[in-house]
């Protein structure tokens, strides 16, 4: 059991009264599903080898120049990511997991990493959604599943294509889909025809896979995006005349205190002080990262877990990875880091 004045297990560096024990009955389906996801965050660190990257930043030229005209380049590079990770070099994900799987004790997470062994292709039909759940059935095998819904809106498509891994918490026809799954907007029909006679067929390669919608266009990504009002625009606005007017600021620094500022401003978050530290630390701070997002992004998860940020937004890993349209486990780092400038 733990106690009250104990540091909650989740690892957040509260006291466990203040942060999970707050809601002891939530506690268990949370700190499983936190658990999980600083276990998917450590993958990449401890997998990857500098053979490794380099292999990927190989795969992700080749990806770039073949889909530029299909998907944005943000999206290419989840796609490229999570098609090498699960499907192309499946071992890396599998020794991994089976490891995690010999030192684990919450059976929950056991269970829920043992079905997420051999990802899958899918395409799949959405008989419905909405913000909570969304029901879809597989065109090639004709089974039923639920996954979980956008938080941040649904989107217009009758069909999604990726890659997806069984999930216990949603049931036993339970799904969770990667961050490359996209929709398939319905005037698109002709790829879901070419890319279910592709996957009949016994299809393996996945870049052709993804080749299939060239010809076509761009598709909607399944990943949450922010929804936009005039009202937010409008503080947005008078925010980034505010930030750029304040100091001789690096653009890097400028466009990672807008993103920040989006957030808290969209889920109406008073963090006026928190932007004051970011500030400082990214004046302080040699940040070596290629997107702001992901620095933004490991900003909100740690102004959430020392209370710098009030509570009222996203609060789970891949949802405000998914907000930032960036990979959860590259933005582990960024939140450690600014979590241990917030400390001192």
């Amino acid at each position: 059991m733990v106690g009250r004045n104990d540091p909650c297990p989740c690892g957040s560096g509260k006291k466990y009264k203040k942060c999970h024990g707050k809601n002891a009955l939530g506690d268990i389906t949370t700190l499983v599903s936190e658990e999980i996801d600083r276990i998917v965050e450590g993958f990449v660190k401890e997998s990857f080898n500098t053979s490794s990257y380099q292999e990927l930043e190989k795969r992700n030229h080749l990806w770039q120049d073949s889909l530029q005209h299909a998907f944005t380049d943000k999206l290419i590079d989840t796609i490229a990511m999570e098609t090498y990770i699960y499907i192309d070099r499946p071992e890396l994900w599998q020794t991994y997991i089976n490891k995690q799987l010999t030192v684990l004790n919450r059976q929950q997470v056991k269970d829920i990493l043992q079905s997420w062994l051999k990802p899958v292709y899918m395409l799949a039909k959405v008989d419905s959604q909405s913000s909570e759940v969304i029901a879809l059935t597989d065109i090639v095998t004709n089974k039923s599943y639920v996954m979980n819904g956008t938080p941040a809106k649904t989107f217009s498509g009758s069909w999604l294509f990726g890659i997806f891994m069984p999930d216990v918490r949603k049931g036993e026809n339970g799904l969770t889909a990667t961050s490359s799954v996209v929709f398939i907007p319905d005037d698109k029909e002709t790829i879901v025809q070419a890319l279910c006679e592709k996957l009949q067929n016994g299809y393996t390669d996945s870049l052709d896979l993804y080749q299939t919608f060239i010809e076509n266009g761009k598709v909607d990504t399944a990943a949450p995006k922010e929804v936009e009002n005039d009202a937010v625009k409008e503080v947005e606005s008078e925010v980034a005349v505010t930030i750029e007017a304040s100091a001789d600021l690096a653009p890097f620094t400028i466009e990672t205190l807008e993103l920040v500022n989006k957030y808290v401003n969209e889920y109406k978050l008073d963090a006026s002080e928190f932007i004051e530290t970011l500030t400082s630390f990214l004046e302080s701070t040699t940040v070596k990262a290629k997107k702001a997002e992901t620095v933004a992004a490991g900003a909100v998860l740690a102004g959430q877990a020392n209370g710098n940020i009030p509570e009222g937004g996203i609060s789970k890993v891949k949802d405000v990875a998914a907000y930032f349209e960036v990979s959860a486990s590259s933005i582990s780092k960024y939140r450690d880091q600014i979590s241990e400038f917030l400390a001192k």
